[in-house]
């Protein structure tokens, strides 16, 4: 398939659904072969590999990024998408629940991208796209926590 993206093999993390989703049918629909790493990969779109992946734990990271590599030869592009979300204050949001949000937005990220490393090394096409939410600038009321992890995208 000709496209913007053949010949590319690209892995959108939270990929089974919502903005994930929708990255994962434009890249494919541009050629790319696709895998999503996801907590329920089973809602993944046919054409994709679906890989199930906790990003908050480095051994179920490690374990899909190989199995995409050796499925489908490397890796060109990773999408971080993955995320989850939390409400209240300052205030209202215990270290444990700060720990969480943190650890999938923020650390997921870099863990994910750390796994990955070596096959984007090896790609001549290599690309980390991390995508991120208007609350890293702009926040919102009651949203102190989401925005914080959000904020490792500002420019």
């Amino acid at each position: 398939m000709a496209g913007a993206f053949a010949g590319l093999t690209a892995v959108v993390t939270g990929g089974s659904s919502g903005i994930g989703a929708a990255i994962a049918e434009r890249l494919a629909g541009g050629g790319a072969r696709v895998a999503v790493l996801d907590r329920d990969p089973d809602r993944a779109a046919d054409g994709v590999l679906a890989v199930a992946a906790d990003i908050s734990d480095d051994a179920s990271v490690r374990a899909a990024i190989q199995r995409v590599v050796d499925e489908l030869g490397g890796i060109d592009i990773l999408v971080n998408n993955a995320g989850i979300g939390a409400q209240g204050t300052v205030a209202d949001n215990p270290d444990d629940e700060w720990a969480r949000v943190l650890d999938v937005n923020v650390v997921g990220t870099a863990r994910v991208s750390r796994a990955a490393l070596p096959a984007l090394r090896a790609s001549r096409h290599a690309a980390i796209v991390n995508i991120c939410s208007i609350v890293a600038t702009a926040g919102l009321p009651n949203r102190v926590l989401y925005s914080a992890s959000k904020g490792r995208c500002s420019p």
